[in-house]
């Protein structure tokens, strides 16, 4: 008997079958109906989360933290840090981590384990910024191409260039680059034309603000900076940056007395100069010392030291105005807050506080912003003064 080979059949039988071993490896059948056959999916792995990892400055000490769904975090340990630092970050592309050095007018600088959190000192750190002592706040731009730094008792800005490959820092040529009076923190904007520098001790409260020149990365002062927060009314202290990069946020301490406020400005996309929003200042607790926003630039929230309470604010993202959220402020029982930071989903924020009680978790309501504490909280029982949070 002869039989007739039929070989578009065939074809199929073969295609249909490879289609099938491919996705029964991958635990999954559901892509064959456009050709008739109907499977299920019943072994479908599910996405495996990326590892959050916490890094927590103290006196002499960084300690690390992994983070959990919940917002928990889980102690990976410490190792030895500056004696006083006034800046810690982690640079966009989670990577690296740098921690100011206040007493050594140095930076420290240390790679990421993407899986461990673990730090590893990068070679030829630190890297001196400029005299000691004097190094402040740190800041790193979008592209994780430069870095800069203040010096707190030179009046001046530092920066550097980074290496991509190894988180090395090499100085831009001109730096240092003048600033205000005691220019304590920094920040970059999203998109990496304009640097601001927060002035504590300049009378006007002014906050310096620069064009980064994109190819050498050097600083020149923008047409009308530095610019005033309130006439006569010192104190200019974190900065932050909400409204999809439309508006800055300084937290003012104050120096003698206590602000109790934070100034908005509304930035010039194209120029980078600065005006206050409608309303500005706005109200907050007690000595708002570290400002933070989400990712999204919804909400605001401020560590007021000199009450124990966390200050938190939507953010009109026309006019830059601030809004509180119901139950503002939050309080921190026992614990000063010195740090904030939000987590990279948004859905939290960690409180570093001085004294025993260490790191007050609180999640977001992402409708309202409201905050709650999470259970256990707070952890550590340690003073800490900065926080940073990776997400490789």
């Amino acid at each position: 008997m002869r039989f007739v080979k039929n070989n578009s059949v065939m074809k199929s039988s073969i295609i249909v079958a490879a289609l099938a071993f491919l996705l029964t490896m991958s635990g999954c059948f559901g892509g064959l109906s456009h050709i008739g056959i109907s499977l299920n999916c019943t072994n479908r792995p599910s996405p495996v989360s990326k590892p959050s990892f916490l890094y927590a400055t103290a006196v002499n000490d960084i300690s690390s933290f992994s983070l959990g769904s919940s917002g928990v975090p889980t102690s990976l340990g410490n190792q030895s840090g500056p004696n006083q630092t006034e800046g810690i970050v982690v640079d966009p592309s989670n990577r690296f981590l740098y921690v100011s050095d206040f007493l050594n007018g140095s930076i420290d600088a240390f790679t990421i384990n993407a899986s461990s959190g673990a730090l590893a000192q990068v070679t030829g750190s630190p890297f001196s910024a400029g005299p000691a002592p004097g190094t402040g706040g740190i800041t790193v731009d979008p592209g994780t191409k430069f870095l800069y730094a203040t010096l707190m008792n030179s009046a001046a800005v530092a920066g550097f260039t980074i290496n991509s490959s190894t988180g090395a820092l090499i100085p831009i040529v001109g730096s240092p680059f003048a600033a205000g009076n005691t220019p304590l923190q920094a920040i970059v904007d999203p998109s990496g034309k304009s640097l601001y520098v927060s002035n504590l001790n300049d009378s006007m409260g002014g906050i310096s603000a620069y064009t980064i020149d994109s190819t050498s990365d050097a600083l020149t002062p923008v047409a009308g900076s530095p610019f005033s927060t309130q006439s006569n009314f010192p104190g200019p202290d974190g900065l932050a940056i909400g409204g999809a990069g439309k508006f800055l946020y300084v937290s003012m301490s104050g120096t003698v007395n206590a602000n109790n406020v934070v100034s908005g400005f509304a930035i010039d996309s194209t120029t980078g100069a600065l005006t206050q929003v409608a309303g500005s200042p706005f109200t907050t607790g007690k000595d708002p010392v570290r400002v933070a926003t989400d990712p999204a630039g919804r909400f605001l929230f401020t560590a007021n030291s000199q009450d124990s309470t966390v200050s938190a604010f939507t953010i009109d993202s026309t006019s830059g105005g601030l809004t509180p959220v119901p139950g503002s402020p939050f309080a921190t029982p026992l614990g000063a807050p010195e740090a904030v930071v939000v987590d990279p989903t948004g859905g939290f924020v960690y409180i570093g506080t001085s004294g025993t009680s260490g790191l007050f978790v609180f999640s977001v309501n992402a409708t309202t912003g409201a905050l709650s504490s999470v259970g256990g909280s707070p952890f550590f029982g340690q003073s800490l003064n900065g926080l940073a949070i990776a997400k490789p």
